[in-house]
């Protein structure tokens, strides 16, 4: 090869380098809402959750779920949101806290990722899980309805039998 086809198949590498760069870049930070935030600041109890409406399921990854999604298991009552952790300790939110429920763009073995948004004294608290919605379990969508009933705006991602 000559000079000159040198010279450009340098910058032919280059710039494909640069651009697939640029695409990892943007598409790292499309998904890294994704990643699990940890809420360090929440207030547990030892109560019982036996009696109230479970709405979370744990999908499987082979272990990478365990950076997307919330540890605790997520239960609703007609008042009160629960976040129950893997040592059986509840803490209790008002319905009328939650500000934000929405899909996120993950979804693990065809299972959306939710998110909730709750204001907890000021302090924003995230969970993200995965919906147990089945033909016999509709407490998912009884627990979405409860909030859009008491706060409309809190809904980010609307309900769909087909984009669940």
């Amino acid at each position: 090869m000559s000079q000159k086809g040198n010279t450009y198949l340098s910058v032919i590498v280059f710039l494909g380098v640069v651009f697939a760069f640029l695409i990892v870049r943007i598409v790292y930070k499309k998904n890294r809402s994704g990643i699990r935030q940890e809420n360090n600041k929440l207030n547990y109890t030892n109560s019982d959750f036996q009696h109230l409406n479970k709405i979370s399921a744990r999908p499987f990854l082979f272990g990478l779920e365990k950076k997307i999604i919330s540890d605790h298991e997520f239960y609703f009552d007609h008042e009160n949101f629960y976040a129950v952790n893997p040592h059986h300790q509840t803490a209790k939110f008002n319905l009328k806290d939650i500000t934000e429920i929405s899909k996120t763009s993950v979804k693990i073995n065809n299972s959306s990722i939710w998110q909730i948004k709750i204001n907890n004294n000021n302090e924003e608290v995230v969970f993200k899980f995965a919906h147990n919605y089945t033909i016999w379990n509709k407490n998912f969508l009884e627990f979405y309805r409860k909030v859009e009933e008491l706060n409309p705006s809190a809904i980010k991602s609307k309900w769909n039998i087909w984009s669940m």
